[in-house]
């Protein structure tokens, strides 16, 4: 294809037995791992599936008890805070040669392939951040910059915003994504509801 744009995704791992702590009161901390685990794996299958992905890494501190499918990279976290082990996934990226870097999270359960593709192709033109927001519209749940280097991240509460105008603020062309798959993430007993919710109509 000559001018292939190289994506490469970076996802961030709490480890499957600390993770959902807003989920405790209803899921022992089997089922919460059991949840975060399985999750985990559809991400990693959409992002497999969606054919414009070069490479797959997970940025994790226990990434022992992960069970990883074999096309997955593990970046050993030794940073504290989400935003400073992101920057960990960002050398890993430019260690690749990527020209793109999509950083997403493991707790997206309806993500699909085209979600994937479709912000990846939003993408496309150097000097792009494409922002995927929750369904609050306050968080966001998977962003790519490209170049790997053009995004700063700001992952936390409220963080739309703040990548919104760190993304004014550097120049770039914003693209803002919205679908079901990229804006349910589960965090608390409402999400949980939704999922279901969601599943039985579908």
């Amino acid at each position: 294809i000559g001018d292939h744009m190289k994506t490469v995704a970076v996802i961030p791992v709490k480890g499957l037995h600390n993770a959902k702590t807003r989920l405790a009161t209803v899921l022992s901390p089997q089922e919460r791992g059991a949840l975060v685990g399985e999750m985990l794996s559809h991400v990693l299958d959409a992002l497999h599936a969606s054919g414009v992905i070069d490479n797959i890494a997970i940025v994790s501190q226990q990434h022992g008890e992960l069970d990883l499918p074999s096309f997955v990279s593990v970046i050993p976290q030794t940073q504290q805070g989400l935003n400073n082990l992101l920057e960990e996934g960002r050398e890993w990226a430019q260690t690749e040669g990527a020209d793109a870097l999509l950083v997403l999270f493991a707790d997206l359960p309806l993500l699909t392939s085209q979600d994937i593709a479709g912000m990846v192709r939003e993408g496309e033109s150097a000097g792009t951040i494409v922002l995927a927001p929750d369904r609050h519209g306050s968080g966001t749940n998977a962003l790519l910059s490209h170049p790997v280097g053009l995004a700063q991240l700001a992952f936390g509460p409220s963080s739309f915003e703040a990548h919104m105008a760190l993304a004014k603020s550097a120049g770039a062309q914003v693209r803002v994504y919205h679908s079901a798959g990229t804006e349910l993430d589960i965090d608390t007993l409402d999400d949980l509801a939704r999922l279901d919710a969601y599943r039985q109509e579908n």
